[in-house]
């Protein structure tokens, strides 16, 4: 009975988030299987979460073979040009930057 009750007064963006955590949990793995580092992720848009990852080979590997898409270029003052990628896995985007190009 009493799980019941605290069932019923759990706040409805818990679940949401509960849900995210679970996408992310599951892109990580995958992440981690492609030998991708993870180096923060972002639950702003549960329905979408954003994993940021370190960029490597591999990331200019999935430009080219046109598995992700560069999205947003731009100049930072301290360290020159840059651009950001982009892919999706499991519901979750994943991210990275690279500068200096």
């Amino acid at each position: 009975m009493q799980t019941q009750a605290i069932q019923q007064h759990r706040p409805p963006f818990n679940a949401v988030l509960q849900a995210a955590t679970l996408k992310v949990a599951a892109a990580i793995e995958k992440l981690s299987q492609r030998g991708l580092a993870v180096v923060s992720v972002e639950l702003d848009t549960p329905s979408r979460p954003t994993i940021r990852i370190q960029t490597c080979a591999k990331c200019q590997q999935m430009i080219a073979n046109q598995q992700a898409v560069y999205y947003s270029f731009g100049q930072n003052s301290h360290f020159g040009p840059y651009r950001e990628g982009q892919f999706m896995v499991d519901g979750c985007r994943v991210v990275w930057m690279e500068f200096g190009h």
